[in-house]
């Protein structure tokens, strides 16, 4: 009979279906879901079908389900969303199975935890402060200077992100963040990023795809970007990046740093870096596989990183080492080209170029996730996509032909 490993479903890096597709001759499938959260309300069909489902609701003790997924025989536990990383700790430390411990989990989903954490095992870190009141913005501000961030100390995908160049600008955007009840806010120093890192076409901002075993990180590789939209958005990702051999040096070993630092010592991690004149800086550390990873990095390299997570969170004994010991090696770049809508858009209007989109050199798929008549709003990051294209090309320089002829091809219009 298979093993059983759960996973904590929620809106988040992977699907239902990429975990089922996943999991094939490896393991069974237990969801453990919230039948309130609208992400799984959503997909109910499709989660049934996926696995057998575990109900955890907000008064659901973790006991309680810990005693289910133990008369299941569950053998694993894991998570692909910040929002359920610590219950899913909890889990865990109930059922004796590898996860990150309660405190890891709580440090790697909440901003100013884990800004707090790093600075006191030593690791270099941002100027920070929380920012709960109104009252408080004088304090956060002397603490963390100009030019700053303001973002929830909880949350991901570049949602309600706001850069503050002027004290002005500073007290209207944390109280405008309070009132839409976007807090407690993390108040952070601004990191000036250096184009000349990864390259004047590109982004300055990478991540690193990491499998932890104990002692033992094995780094998959390093994710490029595209240039930031306003204010702080994604506009696409390619996988492997355009950082030299030294950057890239520099990137992962500040990167084992950070996971070090935090008492990583199981899973698959997704950490941030801004590219700055004084060298990577650490943006934040993801406690889960990232988002669009396993698809960007599947196709570069052939390697199932998904399948790798649920590999790892079956290891339930000693901590045991990846059967990749190097970076995976890319066959070609992968990319993910973005299609976020202007802050002054409402409403998806229009939308032309499709087909001939699709007929670009390396263009495997144009995804329409909003269409004419669908409201849309900026400020749920990368939920607010109105398309996503998927391709490959053989080398950087190809890529960027791609992508200026698809910005010149697709085209999206909006109703402000």
């Amino acid at each position: 009979m298979p093993e059983r490993l759960a996973v904590v479903y929620d809106n988040g890096a992977v699907s239902p279906v990429e975990i089922a597709h996943a999991a094939t001759g490896l393991c069974d499938i237990v969801l453990v879901v919230n039948p309130g959260s609208p992400a799984v309300a959503a997909s109910l069909p499709v989660l049934e079908r996926a696995g057998t489902l575990v109900e955890h609701t907000d008064d659901t003790p973790p006991d309680a389900t810990a005693r289910r997924l133990r008369e299941l025989g569950t053998v694993g536990v894991t998570t692909f969303t910040d929002a359920r990383l610590e219950l899913t700790a909890h889990l865990a430390q109930a059922l004796g199975l590898r996860f990150h411990t309660p405190e890891v989990a709580a440090a790697l989903g909440d901003k100013l935890r884990q800004r707090t954490r790093l600075a006191a095992a030593g690791a270099p870190v941002v100027r920070f402060a929380e920012l709960s009141r109104s009252e408080d913005t004088e304090e956060a501000l002397a603490a963390v200077g100009l030019p700053a961030v303001l973002k929830p100390r909880r949350g991901a995908g570049s949602r309600a992100t706001f850069p503050v160049g002027s004290v002005a600008e500073f007290h209207r955007v944390a109280a405008e963040l309070l009132a839409a009840g976007e807090g407690p806010l993390i108040a952070e120093e601004r990191l000036l990023g250096d184009p000349t890192v990864a390259g004047p076409r590109w982004g300055d901002y990478v991540s690193v795809e990491s499998v932890v075993d104990g002692d033992h990180v094995t780094h998959l590789g390093i994710t490029g970007k595209l240039p930031l939209v306003e204010p702080f958005r994604e506009s696409g990702v390619f996988f492997p990046s355009t950082l030299d051999e030294p950057a890239a040096a520099r990137v992962l070993a500040r990167a084992e740093e950070a996971l070090r630092a935090l008492g990583v010592t199981s899973g698959v991690t997704h950490t941030e870096f801004k590219l700055t004149p004084d060298g990577p800086r650490l943006i934040e550390v993801n406690g889960r596989l990232g988002g669009f990873v396993n698809d960007l990095v599947g196709r570069a390299t052939g390697v199932n990183v998904l399948r790798l997570a649920l590999e790892n969170a079956l290891a339930t004994g000693a901590p045991v080492p990846s059967r990749l010991d190097a970076p995976a090696a890319t066959r070609r770049v992968t990319f993910q080209r973005f299609a976020p809508p202007p802050v002054t858009a409402t409403t998806v209007t229009g939308l032309s170029g499709r087909k001939e989109a699709r007929r670009l050199p390396g263009v495997a798929r144009v995804e329409i996730v909003r269409r004419p008549g669908d409201p849309v709003d900026w400020r749920q990051g990368t939920q607010a996509f109105t398309a996503i294209v998927y391709g490959e090309a053989p080398g950087h320089e190809a890529l960027g032909e791609t992508l200026a002829a698809l910005d010149d091809t697709l085209r999206v219009d909006y109703d402000a």
